[in-house]
């Protein structure tokens, strides 16, 4: 188990492991303590407020992070999110106007024709896919409840990102701890026999939409989002 595109030594991937193992340690003590229903999906907040957390800490160590609001090179990427964060993400859409709805549900359906092979090229750079449906006027519409893998995403270079580089220089500790978080956290749900592998956020976002039945089905064990949305 290695953090995608990190390279460590031997030294750093055993730290690395057992700062994922502490994480689902203390995940799993947290999760039991919750009641069964909403409480367990609300549960991943503390996922994410602990990304927030390490992305703060290292710009407080002088770590230059390129990051900043207008900044929405990496809203074209490919993102992935957790069954309780696509929830969260629904739960916030549900409750918004129905005509953003709506409109909401037009967008995702609009943003899905064309993720196939044929429409937009798998080896197109990353960057010039096209933006995530939840971006508007270069700013995430879901900022507060964005899942810990949009947290964590961050470049030392907005250079590099604006000219498609096949590496963006990161902070290594910033990504590997957030990473540790990540699959702890997501330890600790399975551990509790609920799905917590990582899905491509709009469709799954779409899906729970849709399915009024997904929550429930999901707190019973069943993996929902194995099934793309009709």
């Amino acid at each position: 188990m290695t953090p995608p595109s990190l390279a460590l030594t031997p030294e750093e991937q055993a730290a690395f492991l057992q700062s994922v193992d502490q994480v689902q340690q203390v995940a799993q003590r947290g999760l039991e303590a919750q009641p069964d229903g909403w409480a367990v999906v609300a549960f991943v907040r503390h996922l994410q407020r602990g990304v927030d957390s390490v992305v703060a800490a290292v710009r407080d160590q002088g770590v230059q992070l390129d990051c900043a609001a207008g900044c929405s090179h990496c809203c074209h990427a490919r993102v992935e999110a957790m069954a309780p964060e696509i929830f969260q993400i629904a739960s916030v859409l549900a409750a918004r106007p129905l005509l953003e709805q709506a409109e909401t549900l037009a967008r995702l359906q609009a943003y899905l024709a064309v993720q196939t092979p044929h429409a937009s090229p798998q080896d197109a750079p990353w960057s010039r896919r096209p933006a995530c449906p939840f971006l508007a006027e270069q700013l995430c519409t879901l900022y507060a409840v964005r899942p810990a893998a949009c947290r964590k995403a961050h470049s030392r270079d907005v250079a590099a990102c604006a000219s498609d580089a096949a590496l963006i220089p990161q902070s290594l500790e910033l990504a590997v701890h957030a990473e540790a978080l990540q699959l702890g956290t997501a330890a600790a749900y399975r551990q509790r026999g609920l799905d917590a592998q990582p899905h491509e956020l709009v469709q799954a976002v779409l899906l729970a939409l849709r399915d009024p039945s997904a929550l429930s089905r999901w707190q019973a064990g069943e993996p929902v989002f194995e099934v793309a949305p009709p």
